[in-house]
């Protein structure tokens, strides 16, 4: 069975799902990506009762607290979201972390920069981190995204199917899978059907980490990592793997079938080497 949870953090209340927590079994922090929420990791935690799972909604997303008015979504900002985490829910003691998408880069950071606090870690379809641009555009574009977000309205959707099934369309994933996200993620208002997510997240950001700072944060990472590569997944993965596969101490890669989303629609066969590598 699975439950809804929360962690109580100074800056706000994070959302979770849990599975039914036995004595004496390894607890698992699951993160998902950017616009995805806890939902994701139902299918893996079904295969996997044997384990504590606590998937969490990062701030912004599903059922957590949104970032202040007039501030934004910084990606390092998670990452101290992180370490709060695993203050108030395992006492700073080193637990394991499966992350999809962003949610796979923020553990990456967090397990270079804390590595005490990462007993092993399994990254979906995400390999090194999205980088800071040289040029000043870039930057200026992120800015600009900002206000033209903040004019916009959310999109509201005449019924759920119609909004599972843009979800299911704009990331290629399996309708049971868009289904699951999109129900944890969506209230039903007077003129619709509309996502909880913050709008502020569908800002570019004018912020990343440098090149240098990505290489040398993964050659800090002391945990055992286990890198899942979706066939057809996103092309920056497979091109991200073989940028930085050299500068991961102790990396195990697992190509798998599926799109981005496969942890969801292809959960089967991710699980049996989850359950391998963690044991």
């Amino acid at each position: 069975m699975i439950n809804e949870g929360n962690i109580k953090l100074p800056s706000g209340i994070i959302a979770a799902l849990e599975n039914t927590h036995q004595p004496n079994q390894i607890p698992i922090l699951a993160i998902h990506g950017w616009l995805d929420n806890a939902a994701s990791f139902i299918p893996l935690m079904n295969e996997l009762p044997e384990y504590n799972w606590t998937a969490i909604d990062l701030p912004g997303h599903g059922n957590s607290y949104h970032r202040p008015p007039h501030t934004h979504y910084h990606f390092i900002d998670w990452v101290s979201d992180l370490i709060n985490i695993i203050d108030v829910k395992y006492g700073n003691k080193p637990v394991v972390i499966v992350g999809h998408s962003l949610g796979g880069m923020l553990a990456t950071v967090l397990a270079g920069v804390y590595p005490e606090l990462v007993k092993k870690l399994v990254v979906i379809d995400a390999v090194g981190l999205v980088t800071q641009s040289e040029g000043a555009t870039e930057i200026r574009k992120a800015l600009d995204s900002r206000i033209a977000q903040s004019k916009k309205q959310k999109t509201k959707h005449i019924s759920l199917n119609v909004a599972i099934k843009a979800r299911a369309n704009a990331g290629k994933i399996k309708s049971t899978s868009a289904e699951l996200l999109v129900r944890r993620n969506i209230d039903e208002t007077e003129g619709g059907f509309e996502w909880k997510t913050d709008k502020r997240l569908r800002t570019s950001s004018p912020v990343r980490l440098s090149e240098q700072q990505s290489i040398s944060i993964i050659q800090h990472i002391a945990a055992p990592v286990m890198l899942f590569v979706a066939k057809d997944g996103y092309e920056m993965v497979k091109s991200g793997y073989k940028k930085y596969k050299s500068y991961y101490p102790n990396l195990i890669k697992k190509d798998v079938i599926g799109a981005h989303h496969c942890h969801m629609d292809e959960p089967i066969g991710i699980a049996l080497e989850i359950k391998r590598f963690i044991g």
